[in-house]
């Protein structure tokens, strides 16, 4: 979450937050891998209408998300990852719209920053738990098409949920860990305490998480390729984890860059924290676009209720046939089998 110095400060004390040209090397720049970040520019006011438009398209979208697959559409494996993961999105757009109110109206005093402190450690803690569903999805949609016998048949019943609730929690130990170094402890994000913890949640996002994350769609890519050969057509729920794997990889390429500069070579953030926050907002936002897009049938001029159009977007069509028999946690949804091609 951004935390800019000349927000947060009367002009009078202004020296005191902001530092001066020969303290800016010296200082962990990085928007929203600290809890404190110190700019030593201001984003443009118009940065904080453009935040909290983008935020309120996003919370739209994601609600209706959350509407849908948590009431409306028939629990699946994958419909509790993507309903975990809609909520982690709608969390961290919710505390940056916090945060774009507050700058907008230029509320200052000691409840001000208090809403701003608890949107930062909000922020910072759904934006990991939402990395952290991103691997998650696609290792189990890997492990659901190459391994389709093991997966339909010996998967456990409440994997989905419980891999959620442990990257919950993980996220909610880093964060709890890196406020207390941060906060706690230095007071300052520049001290060596929490450029450590930084050091180590920079590793795990950009590290742990992305390899987890790449490697399974590129052996989806592959396998995905090869039936097209076999003019087989591929289900939809691959085209969404690609998707939002793609449009996560993209929009966090300055986050990246940043965190690796300074890490690798104590380099301050070359680009402005606002574009980096402003590519974290568009990957939350961008989701409920993605499994709209996926879900859609070209095919239909008339309008769809939203309801089919996500249900379609979830539709993993061959997995019937790949895993030989229908199981309880295969999606039951419109597909035309017959019990004679059960096997």
């Amino acid at each position: 979450m951004v935390g800019n110095c000349s927000w947060e400060g009367q002009p009078a004390d202004r020296s005191k937050m902001c530092p001066g040209p020969s303290e800016a090397p010296e200082l962990y720049s990085r928007g929203f891998l600290t809890i404190e970040p110190i700019s030593p520019l201001p984003p443009p006011a118009v940065m904080n209408y453009i935040f909290l438009l983008l935020c309120l398209c996003g919370l739209v979208g994601n609600g209706l998300v959350l509407w849908f697959f948590g009431f409306s559409i028939k629990r699946t494996p994958f419909s509790i990852y993507f309903l975990h993961l809609a909520s982690a999105d709608a969390g961290y757009l919710f505390s940056k719209a916090v945060f774009s109110i507050l700058n907008t109206g230029g509320f200052l005093g000691t409840f001000a920053d208090y809403i701003r402190a608890v949107c930062r450690v909000a922020g910072l803690c759904t934006f990991v738990a939402s990395v952290g569903l991103l691997p998650a999805i696609s290792s189990e949609r890997c492990a659901s098409v190459l391994f389709p016998a093991w997966y339909w048949h010996q998967r456990p019943r409440r994997l989905s949920a419980v891999v959620c609730a442990l990257l919950w929690a993980l996220a909610l130990l880093v964060t709890g860990i890196h406020h207390y170094f941060c906060v706690f402890l230095d007071r300052q994000a520049s001290g060596p305490a929490c450029r450590h913890m930084d050091t180590f949640l920079g590793i795990l996002l950009f590290l742990v998480f992305c390899p987890l994350m790449v490697l399974p769609c590129l052996a989806l890519i592959l396998h995905v390729e090869c039936r097209a050969r076999r003019r087989q057509r591929s289900a939809k729920l691959n085209h969404v984890v690609l998707a939002t794997d793609s449009v996560f990889l993209v929009s966090s390429i300055y986050l990246g860059i940043d965190w690796f500069l300074f890490w690798v070579f104590q380099i301050p953030a070359p680009f402005p924290e606002y574009v980096t926050d402003l590519c974290i907002c568009i990957n939350s936002s961008a989701k409920p676009v993605v499994y709209f897009l996926a879900g859609r049938d070209k095919s239909q001029r008339l309008w769809e209720p939203l309801r089919v159009v996500f249900q379609r977007a979830l539709r993993d069509g061959a997995e019937l046939g790949e895993a030989g028999a229908g199981t309880p946690n295969t999606v039951t949804m419109e597909m035309q089998c017959t019990p004679g091609n059960a096997s």
